[in-house]
């Protein structure tokens, strides 16, 4: 038995390698106990400041929610309000320093890296020797994931008929997908291209049946607002249409979607540098601790001459991110650009930290902290270049209290 079937070779159904690369390392990062608590208070903390700015989305006019980068079509899902937490499952990236916790973005809407952090991680931790560092928080997700259900259910019939989605060749969102519908008994699979849309009708799985509750942790809503059947017809704007009408439930939330965005950044900077008074010193304090200065426009850190990050609002894996220097020249820039048509935010570079994978090398690295329904969860980490991408890997981690830990 190699070094890769002896860490993953039980685990059944994960995608340690793919497309013939290795996705995830054979070794475990040691992280303390110490950071493993700053992780969770950072996204309680940063958790709270979302909650505290979702009313304000709430009031904004067309046009305002427009300027953020929010589809025309996607506004009325968008005040929608179906269940109490913004999320059901979510994820804040982290660049976690010495001195510093700085939150990167929220991935509130369709974060993967769920069965890596929610089950293999302190699966192959244990095996090496390590403590666990989520230990429960799989019973917490099948919890969270049933609740939400649970919620939709008060909308819809007594038996709904529940189904999970995602691209169905994508072997990582599929698998995530079908991971999650093992906590629900009699939920179905169906790939998103069988799915079918009877414009306010109901949305049907490949079996012909209608569809209840549609579970689509992997399938953004922007990516479905793009999407066109042969006759021209905006498939996105009918499957909200369905949610407007109650015909359809979908998880997660339009709140989570509202959060996703990365102009809510923007936003939530706007407020704590013009000292808004709807703000606590409290709340004030939280975004000085964690939040990076975010603009709608690069002009900011041009005049001051430092260097930022380039994103799109609604990007994912890097995609389109690049790097700027103080004089606003690209320095780093990712490979892939399926989001250069969108706008952008700007937010200030801070460095990622580094650590040295026997096989890989040196990689930079990132933490990824799940909330579920506002409850700091679940921590994993993922590493590769500076700007993480869809190429990084997951790197398992471990407490290994004898020694101290990682941080």
């Amino acid at each position: 038995m190699n070094e890769r079937q002896a860490f993953y070779g039980d685990i059944d159904r994960f995608w340690d390698v793919l497309d013939g690369e290795p996705y995830a390392v054979t070794e475990i990062m040691p992280v303390s106990e110490e950071r493993i608590h700053q992780l969770h208070a950072a996204a309680g903390e940063v958790y709270r400041i979302f909650e505290k700015v979702l009313p304000i989305l709430r009031e904004m006019d067309d046009q305002a929610l427009q300027e953020l980068g929010f589809p025309l079509e996607s506004l009325a899902f968008l005040r929608l309000e179906t269940m109490r937490p913004l999320t059901v499952i979510g994820r804040f990236d982290f660049i976690a320093t010495a001195d510093r916790i700085s939150l990167m973005e929220w991935n509130a809407d369709t974060p993967t890296f769920i069965k890596e952090v929610f089950e293999v991680n302190d699966v192959v931790a244990v095996k090496q020797g390590f403590k666990k560092v989520n230990d429960g928080e799989n019973k917490w997700l099948k919890a969270a994931v049933r609740r939400a259900i649970e919620a939709a259910m008060h909308r819809t019939k007594e038996q709904p008929h529940v189904v999970f989605t995602s691209h169905g060749d994508h072997i990582e969102d599929r698998l995530t997908a079908e991971y999650l519908q093992s906590f629900w008994t009699g939920a179905a699979y169906c790939p998103l291209h069988d799915l079918e849309i009877r414009p306010e009708e109901g949305l049907y799985d490949d079996t012909g049946r209608r569809i209840d509750i549609l579970y689509r942790q992997t399938f953004p809503i922007e990516m479905a607002l793009l999407d066109r059947d042969e006759a021209g017809r905006n498939l996105g704007q009918l499957l909200l249409q369905l949610v407007e009408m109650g015909k359809l439930e979908i998880i997660n939330p339009p709140s989570a979607f509202l959060m996703q965005a990365k102009s809510i950044l923007a936003l939530i900077w706007m407020l704590h540098e013009s000292e808004h008074p709807y703000l606590t010193s409290t709340d004030h304090a939280t975004i000085a601790r964690y939040f990076l200065p975010t603009y709608l426009s690069a002009e900011p850190f041009r005049i001051s001459r430092q260097p930022y990050v380039k994103k799109p609002i609604f990007g994912r894996e890097g995609d389109t991110v690049t790097i700027h220097n103080g004089e606003g020249d690209v320095w780093l820039r990712n490979e892939q650009h399926t989001f250069q048509d969108q706008p952008a935010v700007y937010q200030a570079y801070r460095e990622l930290p580094v650590y040295h994978l026997k096989e890989e090398g040196e990689v930079a690295y990132m933490y990824g902290v799940f909330v579920l329904g506002g409850r700091p969860s679940a921590i994993g980490v993922r590493a590769g270049e500076r700007i993480t991408g869809n190429r990084s890997y997951f790197v398992p981690i471990g407490q290994q209290q004898e020694r101290g830990g990682y941080t």
